[in-house]
């Protein structure tokens, strides 16, 4: 069962973003007007810088059997990419401010969700 993946954020994934949101015109006086390519690049790698201050991470490897697998893929990650925040998280049921189970009310199962993994 592959339970374990690496959560992160990477200056490509943070670029890939930034593309997708940063729009490709402005707003002028007379209406909207087309950013030229250099303008947009500029744009999305001023984007891209302020993601990777940011908080928020992605899931950035595949689905792993175990927690070593996911060490591996940091280690090399570490070495070959601009990253941050680089962690394994692993599924398990969701609990509540109790310790108690979420249960879905409509399933009548617990939720399961993404939890931080804490190793050695």
């Amino acid at each position: 069962m592959s339970t374990f993946a690496v959560f992160g954020m990477t200056r490509d994934q943070a670029l890939t973003e930034a593309r997708k949101n940063v729009k490709t015109t402005r707003k002028t006086p007379k209406g909207e007007e087309s950013l030229t390519m250099d303008e947009w690049n500029a744009l999305c790698e001023k984007r891209a810088d302020e993601i990777m201050l940011g908080q928020k991470v992605k899931q950035l490897s595949p689905m792993f059997d175990a927690p070593q697998f996911a060490r591996e893929f940091i280690e090399i990650a570490r070495k070959t990419l601009n990253s941050r925040s680089l962690h394994i998280r692993f599924r398990a049921p969701l609990k509540d401010d109790t310790g108690r189970p979420i249960i879905n009310r409509k399933t009548g199962a617990p939720r399961i969700g993404w939890q931080d993994y804490q190793h050695d």
